[in-house]
């Protein structure tokens, strides 16, 4: 889904106007801490500290809280900028949590975190962290563990150990309406085309599928600049997720993904799009409590959710 980098003002350009937010790393899943992925479908990128920090249901753990979630209290890192998964907003409407510093988060990611501590018998505590930063977060005890659309990738499990996914997202592409690449049925009809995705983002490395048949183009930092550069004409499409793009069309409809044949559209692997809880290195206990959790919802249930946040998502979403 996402190799999700942190996409900074997406919702807020992309409600705005028109169009980065991943995800990363794969997906089935993105602006810096104060965009939102329904400006358009990625996450990019951004600097590797923590900007504040979300209660809620209890108090925030201290300093010392262990990753096994001491005092009660589970502190989950997210980047708050890849909607539908995560995304600041102006108030607690429609479940979303507050956060220290006075902003409130929201999404599938906020929900799931929920569903974990609700399980666990757990207070939750969000810390708004950098797409960059939420593994060093990890790593360095701020956090015990972080759901934030990240792919389960094999080069972050050198960092960090993964729950079992808790979504799936497939690749998609998104372009003008009226883009003669609207009615693509394979890639081999992207011939001649320009197209690009948010850096560091497994749906950047989709692009290499088009080797051959159409350009890739420089890789961009937020869903507001994909669209913007779909809007401008600079590119003719970008890749991001399944979810991340549905949200993105509620605000830009004169966009639409593209409905490639059966086997016909851009081939994921289980990193592009398993999702997982990412966990310091070696806290099983963590591991194991978040995966019997996740084993007792069914794609029923996580499609429910993510239909829940897709419908949640605010108009003037500001992260």
């Amino acid at each position: 889904m996402r190799t999700k980098q942190v996409f900074s003002a997406l919702m807020a350009l992309v409600c705005g106007a028109a169009l980065l937010s991943a995800c990363g790393s794969s997906g089935t899943s993105s602006a810096a801490s104060a965009s939102s992925a329904a400006t358009a479908a990625g996450s990019p990128q951004a600097a590797a500290e923590s900007t504040g920090t979300a209660a809620s249901d209890g108090t925030a753990g201290e300093a010392g809280t262990t990753s096994s979630g001491a005092n009660g209290t589970l502190r989950v890192g997210m980047s708050a900028d890849y909607a539908p998964f995560d995304w600041l907003q102006n108030d607690d409407s429609n479940g979303a949590v507050k956060t220290t510093n006075g902003s409130y988060i929201n999404g599938y990611d906020v929900m799931m975190a929920k569903q974990v501590t609700s399980e666990l018998g757990m207070n939750l505590e969000i810390t708004q962290v950098d797409w960059n930063g939420l593994i060093m977060a990890i790593t360095s005890d701020k956090v015990d563990c972080a759901i934030a659309g990240m792919s389960i990738t094999s080069e972050r499990k050198k960092s960090v150990d993964f729950t079992d996914w808790y979504y799936q997202a497939n690749t998609a592409l998104v372009v003008n309406k009226d883009s003669k690449y609207a009615g693509a049925k394979s890639l081999k009809d992207l011939a001649g085309g320009k197209f690009t995705s948010a850096q560091n983002t497994t749906w950047y490395a989709a692009l290499d599928q088009l080797n051959g048949i159409a350009t890739k183009g420089a890789a961009l930092q937020t869903f507001a600049a994909l669209v913007s550069a779909v809007h401008s004409g600079i590119v003719d499409g970008f890749t991001c997720d399944v979810p991340s793009a549905e949200s993105l069309l509620k605000t830009n409809p004169d966009l639409l993904i593209v409905k490639f044949d059966e086997g016909k559209g851009f081939q994921d692997n289980d990193e592009d799009v398993n999702l997982g809880i990412a966990v310091k290195k070696g806290n099983t206990e963590l591991v194991d409590k978040i995966n019997g959790v996740l084993e007792k919802m069914t794609d029923d249930d996580r499609d429910k959710l993510m239909k829940e946040a897709v419908a949640a998502e605010p108009a003037n979403s500001i992260s």
